[in-house]
């Protein structure tokens, strides 16, 4: 019996992966299972220089490309740099896809005769490699997507987010790991394997941009692309603490460029976001910046005119809902405590707190809702990509990647009608009985701490701002203690997910011993400007940070 089509595939594609890593970049021998966080193993595994190691370990994106204007690093050195360092960061944690380090090195000598002759940069990320979500285009790459049958199909023309990208002056040296289909919080699939979280190879890197993650977790990037549909941005940036945006739908980029995400394939009424995963906060808000200002409304069909807004924000006491429960998963304790610290330590500053442990019950309906959405068109894009090459499904995308029947016009309808009805209901969360309305929402990113690989419990704490179409981000707070762990649980919801949190996830809760805690911060849609405020001053608040002038910033 011949084996089936995806095997040989599949053994192409990484024989063509490893070829593009040089041999004088491989680790000598890789680290056994006991070795957990492997944060370390780039600066000391002999391959990259001091004045490597000081590249990629000292700044972040904003910082990196103020220095490569000054002529303190050439583009060429910043490139071969980070190109090393995710090399290594493969062979550790699987968390590239497609490689074009000799591309990226060639436009960053082309990116140094440029700032020679002219003096002057092309633009903000002048010289600052960014990594690459693998669903998005580049040209003369695969945008596999974790999917077998979409191998050895180069990309025609770049995703327009990455022309404006290149067009500020930004270098693309690699692509980074999705789940199969992206429709999983955990990033595994047949072609590439299951990308590893630095920081604990024992738990998940998150998804869908879990590659992402990884990879800058490791600081093998500062700053990436990634997707978000259900949580695919701030779930990753949570597991592997850093900081994650996703914007308003169809502010940034649409649909457009990106070989799996097409019209038909994900539900109707739910946002595709593209964002941002960054090492700072000031990094997420400046490609933000450049891409609002990068006038992708006139390539895109249904991306909005949305020049960036720069504002000046005056130092004043802010107002905070803090949500503490979306009704459907209680959140464990670590996330509990870190949220209600939170709302003291910004009372301690003079702000304005509302927590919320008992919201409406229309915030409970969001999640249900958002789930029937997913599904609606009956999962037959994905599987009939999968089952191209007789691939079979991973195991969290088995039981649910399942052809069932698509939506009919009137089911449709009334799914479109309430989706209408809990958006309109959800707008007063924004108001306060004082009526002054609130600055930002704080939430949880998940109810639980991250887990190990395929325990995610849901996303309904993400998916729902999706559904709203509601800006919002992740940035870390804090790890989890001892005295987390020991914290008594919170009320019971009823629900299966609710049951499946206090037992499975709560019972190995030692595994979640200092790994990062992060917060949720939402804003009013559109305005990401006023969003990316909000969370500079929770961020200031809650590490202590002083790099930026939070109060008064103004990019």
């Amino acid at each position: 019996m011949a084996s089936p089509a995806y095997i040989d595939i599949v053994k192409r594609k990484q024989a063509e992966q490893q070829s593009r890593i040089p041999q004088e970049w491989r680790l000598k021998s890789l680290p056994d299972e006991s070795v957990t966080d492997v944060r370390h193993i780039p600066r000391e595994s002999g391959i990259l220089s001091t004045r490597e190691i000081e590249i990629t370990e000292t700044f972040d994106a904003v910082e990196l490309a103020d220095r490569i204007r000054r002529r303190m690093y050439s583009c060429h050195e910043v490139t071969l740099a980070f190109c090393k360092r995710a090399a290594i960061a493969q062979q550790l944690l699987n968390c590239l896809t497609e490689i074009f380090f000799d591309k990226a090195l060639e436009r960053a000598k082309q990116l140094d005769k440029h700032l020679e002759e002219h003096g002057l940069p092309l633009g903000p990320f002048h010289g600052v490699p960014i990594s690459l979500k693998d669903n998005f285009n580049y040209t003369g790459y695969d945008s596999s997507s974790g999917v077998v049958a979409l191998c050895f199909r180069p990309a025609k023309e770049k995703s327009s987010i990455v022309s404006v990208l290149e067009d500020a002056g930004a270098v693309f040296y690699c692509k980074t790991n999705i789940p199969q289909t992206m429709m999983s919080l955990d990033s595994v699939n047949l072609i590439w394997g299951r990308a590893l979280n630095p920081l604990n190879r024992k738990l998940t890197a998150g998804g869908s941009s879990g590659g992402e993650g990884a990879l800058i977790g490791i600081r093998g990037s500062l700053i990436g692309i990634g997707s978000d549909v259900g949580g695919s941005i701030r779930v990753p940036a949570m597991c592997n603490g850093l900081y994650g945006v996703k914007p308003s739908a169809h502010r940034y980029v649409s649909q457009v460029g990106s070989e799996f995400i097409m019209p038909g394939s994900f539900g109707v009424g739910l946002s595709f976001s593209t964002g941002p995963i960054a090492t700072s906060l000031r990094s997420c808000e400046l490609l933000l910046k450049v891409v609002s200002d990068g006038k992708l409304w006139e390539s895109e069909p249904h991306v909005l005119f949305s020049p960036w807004r720069t504002l000046e924000f005056k130092p004043r006491p802010m107002k905070f809902l803090v949500l503490m429960t979306d009704l459907v998963t209680t959140p464990l304790p670590p996330v509990q405590r870190v949220l209600k610290e939170t709302a003291a330590q910004l009372q301690s500053r003079g702000h304005k707190v509302v927590v919320l442990d008992d919201p409406p019950k229309f915030v409970k309906q969001l999640h249900g809702l958002s789930n029937k959405l997913m599904s609606i068109e009956g999962g037959a894009w994905a599987s009939d990509l999968v089952d191209k090459t007789g691939e079979p499904k991973v195991p969290w995308v088995a039981p649910r990647l399942k052809r069932r029947d698509p939506a009919t016009l009137k089911q449709l309808f009334e799914l479109n009608s309430k989706n209408e009805e809990l958006i309109t209901q959800s707008l007063k969360l924004w108001k306060s009985s004082d009526g002054q309305g609130f600055d930002a929402i704080i939430c949880p990113v998940a109810p639980h701490p991250t887990p190990q690989p395929d325990a995610w419990n849901g996303a309904g704490y993400t998916s729902m701002f999706n559904m709203l179409d509601w800006p919002s981000g992740a940035i870390p707070a804090r790890n989890v203690t001892r005295e987390d762990l020991e914290a008594p649980l919170g009320a019971e919801t009823g629900t299966s997910w609710d049951k499946i949190n206090r037992t499975k996830l709560w019972e190995k809760r030692e595994g979640y011993l200092g790994s990062p805690l992060s917060l949720q911060i939402v804003g009013r849609k559109f305005q990401e400007e006023e969003l990316l405020h909000a969370m500079h001053v929770v961020d200031e608040v809650v590490s202590g940070t002083r790099g930026a002038a939070v109060r008064d910033h103004k990019l």
